[in-house]
């Protein structure tokens, strides 16, 4: 059996299928078929197993952290410099992440109680502290919210009350965490802008989420974490008592039971792989609901932890993924804006509107609309549909509501991302799903702010586990 950590040596690179590498600087481990043998480290003392069979665990690790997006990779970072455990981060995919919209957000939108909004009010100024520490790509931009009429006015007016209320002073941003423009003071300062009014969220701002996650991928190898790619989970099985199976206890199976360990069935290139996991983190996206339904002991008996302490003698309970694709548009014109502009949201919230971003070269970028789909792996961009001169009209109609210099000749469909919704079309506002039992940690339905989020989600998943 190998083991995973600091105080163990190294594992040799079993294979690195098709070219595979994390798309960073830093460099993955691989895992494949081995037979096992004893390893002594730090932590334990480790057992041989005297013959290698496709049910026979291989690797053993403190923490298993499932996917590598950035939620991901801020956790299994934050689990990694605990210090007092392994900690391995796996993904089915060759590289790491997937295409944002690189926005730090403020926390102005959710409801006021909302997972969403605590968790991004706290990661947006962790986020700001790792960029400057750690000399990120970023910039503190400022955002408008811009409103057309008194119906949007009213709305700008109540989030800026809460606004208020919610984001206290630092000592970043002593001022006020949003104000109130007139349409003359907007002229002034965005001569491009259209509306009756806007509210500025003066914290709003961009990041380079590619130096984010080769930052956090090395600090993860760095405390003596893994990063395993190419490893598609296909089980996980609550281990019990003596390191039966769940289906082996004595009544219903039970996932509060004390001695917390999970046998994890991954396929690699090089064939099956088992890893015994003493906690499991599952982070997995846009599959976190594929995943939570392959532990199936779920019991009406099992206790459901949340951050306070406080338990709720519920099941772990199941969600269901409805998935969101949105277009995001490149501009081959001048930049118009000096900052982030946004629209009146939704009211339902399934989306902040069609807005305009920058990149860190001042570069603007449009999106992105909403599309229910029911296909997970398809980010292509049809040029008869989405590309089409037509589409571009129909796109700079709606952006042209708050900046009618754009011009349809100077838009292009760049890019699609998929977003793990909790709602489906038509239905009301779902918050962040992240419940812990006994060791197991499911994350589901983290879509924007969950990059801005990305830092606070790892504290409170340490939280959760210790």
């Amino acid at each position: 059996m190998k083991t995973f950590g600091s105080s163990a040596k190294r594992l040799r690179p079993v294979f690195m299928a098709h070219g595979a590498s994390s798309g960073m600087n830093g460099s993955c481990i691989a895992l494949g078929p081995t037979k096992p043998r004893r390893i002594h480290t730090g932590h334990s003392s480790l057992s041989t197993v005297s013959e290698y069979t496709p049910e026979t665990i291989e690797y053993e690790v403190d923490h298993l952290v499932i996917g590598a997006g950035v939620v991901g990779l801020a956790i299994a970072e934050r689990l990694a410099a605990r210090g007092s455990g392994s900690t391995l981060l796996v993904d089915k995919n060759p590289g790491t992440g997937q295409e944002t919209s690189e926005v730090i957000h403020a926390g102005l939108y959710y409801p006021a109680d909302s997972l969403k909004t605590r968790l991004c009010i706290r990661g947006s100024e962790m986020m700001y502290d790792l960029c400057e520490k750690y000399n990120i790509g970023h910039h503190q931009t400022t955002k408008w919210v811009v409103g057309q009429n008194d119906e949007d006015l009213t709305y700008l007016e109540g989030l800026s009350k809460k606004a208020q209320g919610l984001l206290l002073p630092t000592k970043r941003m002593p001022g006020p965490p949003t104000f109130m423009l007139t349409r003359k003071q907007m002229f002034a300062q965005e001569p491009h802008v259209q509306g009756k009014a806007a509210l500025v969220s003066p914290r709003t701002g961009i990041v380079d989420v590619h130096e984010l996650m080769q930052l956090l991928e090395t600090r993860i190898q760095h405390h003596g974490g893994d990063l395993a790619l190419q490893c598609e989970v296909t089980n996980i099985e609550k281990l019990g008592p003596g390191g039966r199976e769940a289906a082996d206890w004595e009544g219903t199976p039970d996932l509060s039971k004390s001695a917390s360990a999970f046998r994890v069935t991954m396929k690699t290139p090089s064939g099956p792989v088992t890893v015994k996991a003493a906690t499991v983190v599952n982070s997995a996206g846009l599959h976190a609901d594929k995943i939570d339904s392959m532990l199936n002991t779920r019991s009406s008996s099992v206790i459901r932890t949340d951050r306070d302490g406080d338990e709720d003698a519920s099941a772990l309970r199941p969600f269901k993924l409805h998935y969101c694709k949105g277009h995001y548009y490149g501009y081959s014109g001048p930049a118009l804006v000096s900052r982030l502009i946004y629209p009146v949201p939704y009211k339902d919230l399934v989306g902040l509107g069609t807005h305009v971003t920058l990149d860190l070269a001042g570069r603007m970028r449009f999106g992105p609309d909403i599309e229910y789909v029911d296909r997970l792996d398809d980010y292509s961009i049809d040029p008869a549909t989405v590309g089409s001169p037509l589409a571009m009209e129909t796109v700079t109609k709606v952006i042209q509501t708050y900046l009618p210099a754009v011009k349809p000749s100077s838009l292009y469909a760049d890019y699609a991302g998929i977003r793990p919704k909790l709602a489906g079309p038509g239905e009301p506002f779902r918050d962040f799903f992240i419940q812990q039992c006994s060791g197991y940690v499911s994350l589901g339905g983290i879509e924007s702010p969950g990059l801005t989020s990305s830092l606070a989600i790892a504290e409170y998943v340490e939280d959760l586990l210790y």
